[in-house]
């Protein structure tokens, strides 16, 4: 009786043990993942202050301590969320080419005739554009400063998966009957030359809405490929 209630002493404290240990890991699990969210956040809010700042200044009249003093950090702080200046060009174009593409993947996949599917996509271009014109402003007059970096692969397959969706568009109204184009890597150029300069006019509060820019730009390409 006694080496029976020894051992159900010991598997008691083993069981009370493990009950103190787990939320400890789970309380240490939840504090990392806080603070990770806090850092990316905060990178975000870097990456942020800092299109805006080159999108003034411009990317080379931009020094580090300009963007210590528009971050409020310091000169070691800053450099806790980024490698270098190029390293905020990368991070910029991310900015707003990944809410772009995950948006465009999800209209595609409803599946909804060319048309309709077409102007969907033009209006998310629209509204990305809207939303980061200091982000796409930045990444359009000075990618050729990254475009011989590691991570501008990474950068190219971004713009190519988003090209390439638009361009499945216009090949299945093709092949619906839908639009007649006599060259559709051509069509597919004039289709982005419409919005991809928008930054250059744009502005919030301006004359145009987003989603009225994108509906006028839409009539207009679609007037000249739609079929008869």
């Amino acid at each position: 009786m006694a080496e029976q209630r020894k051992t159900e002493k010991t598997a008691a404290a083993s069981v009370k043990a493990a009950t103190r240990t787990a939320p400890r890991s789970t309380d240490g699990g939840t504090r990392k993942q806080r603070s990770r969210e806090r850092y990316d956040e905060r990178r975000q809010e870097v990456v942020d202050i800092a299109a805006r700042v080159f999108a003034d200044r411009g990317y080379h009249a931009t020094s580090i301590d300009d963007l210590v003093q528009a971050t409020g950090l310091q000169r070691g702080g800053l450099y806790h969320y980024m490698d270098g200046k190029k390293d905020l060009l990368i991070r910029i174009h991310e900015r707003f080419i990944d809410p772009l593409l995950a948006e465009a993947q999800e209209i595609v996949a409803r599946g909804e005739p060319p048309e309709a599917t077409l102007r969907a996509l033009a209006q998310a271009l629209m509204h990305d554009i809207a939303s980061y014109r200091d982000q796409v402003t930045v990444f359009l007059n000075e990618w050729r400063i990254i475009e011989h970096e590691p991570e501008w692969a990474a950068i190219r397959n971004a713009r190519k998966a988003f090209e390439t969706l638009v361009g499945d568009v216009l090949k299945r109204g093709q092949e619906e009957g839908v639009f007649a184009i006599k060259d559709r890597r051509i069509a597919l150029l004039g289709f982005f030359g419409m919005f991809n300069y928008s930054y250059q006019w744009f502005k919030p509060g301006g004359r145009g809405k987003p989603e009225d820019i994108a509906d006028q730009f839409c009539d207009i390409f679609l007037d000249g490929i739609r079929a008869d």
